[in-house]
């Protein structure tokens, strides 16, 4: 199947350069556009009725003509948009559809989209939503519109609506071909390409445009119909040779058809025509891997202005292709290439290290980066990773140095110096590293966490809940010290009104953690709700994972309230894997308690 069209976005609605360079064209024409029926360029023409303007917009006279508003407001428009003021370009929009009804009415929706695209990009989408909405109600057959709403009720994970509005306006549309592609677009944004493509039968062949042809080869590409779209696509290039996505995705359909040669002959002639299509360029590296052209991928990717993020373009496109072999025969080619910066070294590591292949090799890979590399930081970040999840803490603490001297004021390789020193069970260290990071940033909630649950790791739990506790207060909104504090108070039997109140805030705020279902069970099974407690841990043991629970303490509560419900099979089954676990993970002072349980059992 066809995995390449998402880099060939079609662009609907945006402002571009050229759009903006034309806005002063359309207001200076837009009062030609606005003039009421019969008038002319003698009599009552743009000079005439531009000085008569003038006059009644004077304080003296009456307020200004509805004409006057609107060039105004599209004035204004054209400035707030020039100018990033989002309060102008809600204010003079709304003026532009307030004013633009009854004789003088708006030529074009274009503006009202301008100001919307600009407030959607810009994150206010409370503030597009109604524009589009009243600009809607008044240009009911304005197509961009209905396909600007349907744009956003897919964003918003609506499809099943956008879908039924642009349905409904093709329906009241039925000669305009461009409203059902817009339908059948959406149809196959949403997965229905079986839908998009009946779609598309029945507009008129003469009304198919390029684009349409476009859209309507990408849904018998999603569909594997690759002999027809590149037959759809070829008329498209034909009617508009210019259109380089249409090119692109034709090569494409070539590859998926085995064509490879007629492939790379496009590819090599959207290059020519403009050197700087980069999807074009990767593409056709790809087709150099397969053939085993290394050398001619290689010399491709130092030909490139950015050598180095080309190369890792590529890379990732391979890796996403699941190609890693071709990737890394790619980069390890590259890195014997003069000029080429050791930055690469990283990327290599990175991929060794995402697949899974060889973490090992991935920490040679990084030491080859010198501390001027711009890489050199990630690079350090990625060895303490690799180091602590081989559990050679004494070498990732090395690197944390490192990683401190870079970033002295940084609070995250102290805390995972902390974290480092606690697994070693050397205590005093963590607990100069974490108070080294609350000396820098004492306001950090992080630290603060850190210091409290240091002394629970040492069995200090007096200090660590007086710790939590006012961390709590200061930090209300901590699911993890909210769940420390209620569970230890529910542990303990003490104060159970505030630990369900802490633990129930602990899950509004986690509502898919294991641990904290788990004590929200406990501290309702303190509080004798028996039924409400069986929901919990249940709920809790299927938040943990196909896989099952590696928390034995999880599965001796699941057994403690099933025993008291006096089921005792569901206990038995509970303590059985409790215990197996306990062992397995060296507690056994907690396995013994665990098996006493179960010989009491009837």
């Amino acid at each position: 199947m066809l995995s390449h069209t998402s880099l060939l976005p079609r662009v609907r609605h945006s402002v571009s350069s050229s759009a903006q360079a034309k806005r002063l064209m359309v207001a200076s024409t837009l009062a030609l556009m606005l003039l009421p029926a019969g008038c002319t360029a003698t009599g009552n023409g743009l000079a005439s009725d531009q000085e008569d303007m003038y006059v009644r917009i004077q304080p003296t006279q009456k307020a200004p003509s509805q004409r006057a508003e609107l060039i105004f407001a599209q004035l204004k428009l054209d400035s707030a948009l020039a100018d990033n003021d989002r309060e102008g370009i809600i204010d003079s929009a709304n003026r532009l559809l307030r004013y633009g009804t009854g004789t003088y009415k708006l030529p074009s929706s274009s503006p009202i989209i301008d100001a919307a695209i600009w407030l959607l990009a810009h994150d206010d989408e409370k503030d597009a939503v109604p524009l589009i909405q009243k600009a809607s109600a008044q240009m009911p057959d304005d197509l961009a519109l209905v396909s600007l709403q349907a744009d956003l009720l897919i964003q918003n994970n609506k499809r099943n609506d956008a879908i039924d509005l642009l349905r409904s306006f093709a329906q009241k549309h039925p000669s305009d071909g461009q409203a059902q592609a817009e339908l059948a677009l959406a149809l196959l944004r949403s997965a229905r390409a079986e839908e998009a493509m009946d779609v598309f039968r029945n507009i008129p062949e003469k009304h198919l445009t390029p684009q349409m042809r476009f859209a309507y080869a990408q849904a018998l590409n999603v569909s594997g119909r690759f002999a027809d779209a590149k037959r759809q696509l070829e008329v498209a290039v034909k009617e508009e040779p210019e259109y380089s996505e249409a090119w692109q995705l034709l090569a494409l359909t070539q590859e998926e058809l085995g064509n490879r040669k007629e492939a790379e002959k496009i590819y090599r002639n959207l290059l020519e025509n403009d050197p700087d299509n980069r999807s074009a360029r990767l593409f056709l590296l790809r087709l150099l891997l397969q053939n085993g052209e290394m050398d001619a991928a290689a010399g491709m990717v130092m030909e490139t202005q950015d050598p180095l993020h080309f190369a890792v373009a590529a890379a990732a496109m391979l890796m996403d292709e699941k190609h890693p072999e071709q990737a890394e025969k790619l980069l390890t080619l590259l890195e014997t290439r003069k000029g080429m910066p050791d930055g690469l070294y990283f990327y290599h590591a990175a991929l060794l290290y995402e697949s899974g292949s060889d973490a090992t090799n991935a920490l040679s890979y990084l030491d080859k980066l010198s501390p001027q590399s711009a890489e050199y930081d990630k690079a350090l970040r990625m060895k303490v990773r690799i180091l602590y999840e081989q559990k050679r803490f004494s070498d990732a603490l090395v690197t944390l140095e490192d990683l401190r001297r870079l970033h002295p004021e940084d609070v995250e390789p102290l805390l995972l110096m902390s974290e480092m020193h606690a697994n070693r069970k050397d205590f005093a260290s963590a607990e100069k590293a974490v108070n080294e990071a609350l000396r820098l940033h004492p306001d950090n909630e992080s630290a603060a966490f850190q210091q409290a649950y240091l002394q629970e790791m040492q069995g200090n739990r007096r200090k660590a809940m007086a710790l939590m506790e006012k961390f709590t207060a200061r930090y209300p909104d901590n699911a993890l010290a909210l769940n420390y504090v209620g569970y230890n108070l529910a542990d303990g039997n003490r104060d159970l009104d505030k630990a369900y109140r802490l633990i129930r805030r602990a899950v509004e705020l986690e509502p898919d953690t294991d641990f904290i279902l788990d004590s929200l069970a406990w501290v309702l099974f303190r509080q004798g709700k028996l039924d409400e407690a069986w929901e919990q841990i249940q709920k809790a043991l299927d938040a943990s994972g196909k896989d099952g629970p590696r928390d034995p303490a999880m599965l001796e509560h699941y057994g403690d309230i099933a025993a008291a419900r006096k089921d005792a099979d569901s206990a038995r089954k509970g303590w059985q894997q409790a215990m197996k676990l306990f062992e397995q993970l060296g507690y056994p002072e907690d396995a013994t308690r665990v098996r006493q349980k179960l010989e009491q059992l009837p």
